[in-house]
């Protein structure tokens, strides 16, 4: 028996990922080399998802480790402003009976978790258990411990979405009814499996 439902945020409610529209923004800010971006980023996100600095000291070493000229709040604006919106998945997040408890576990930063949880839409997450409130990223064992622990239901009662073919692998191997978000046809062809009574927006986009 299905509790409990519990998405990611970034790849799910997000059209592509987040981090890879940010670095194009930034690359597009900047105007540098999209790789030396990449090398930049991507190791600077790791320490920033699990609580080393906040938006101010993401901006201050993106800064210094590419030795743009860009000022600091433009970098910061920039990287807030890097979501494309999954218009669809709100819509079904919207339609979940009351019945499921429902949950949020996302690798995601103070300032991004701020704006998440501050969106009216959101409103029927119940839970939300982000990796720097808790020190740790998917799909480590510990962050979806954590989910479990907010939730209160166990991991083979509850259906985990996910757009990350790790974190989805990681879910399945520790009990989670797991669903990977590639295209939007597999991801109804698996939410129709596993949850029937729980409508979904026909019409949406692949």
């Amino acid at each position: 028996m299905i509790r409990a439902i519990a998405f990611d945020w970034g790849g799910i409610f997000t059209r592509g990922t987040f981090d890879s529209h940010a670095v194009e923004n930034l690359t597009a800010l900047t105007r540098l080399d999209p790789d030396l971006v990449a090398s930049v980023y991507f190791p600077l996100l790791e320490e920033f998802e699990i609580g080393a600095f906040d938006l101010g000291g993401f901006a201050d070493r993106f800064v210094k480790g590419t030795g743009t000229q860009e000022d600091e709040e433009r970098i910061a604006a920039t990287f807030l402003a890097s979501g494309r919106e999954r218009a669809e998945m709100y819509d079904i997040l919207a339609a979940i009976p009351e019945q499921y408890t429902v949950g949020m576990l996302s690798n995601n930063v103070p300032a991004l978790c701020d704006q998440v949880r501050s969106e009216p839409r959101m409103d029927r997450i119940e839970h939300f258990v982000f990796s720097n409130e808790i020190g740790v990223r998917k799909p480590d064992a510990a962050a979806f411990a954590a989910l479990t622990r907010a939730i209160s239901v166990p991991p083979e009662e509850t259906v985990f979405i996910d757009d990350n073919e790790a974190n989805v692998a990681a879910a399945r191997d520790l009990g989670f009814h797991a669903i990977l978000l590639d295209t939007m046809p597999h991801f109804f062809e698996q939410w129709r499996a596993l949850l029937p009574d729980v409508p979904i927006p026909e019409e949406a986009p692949a």
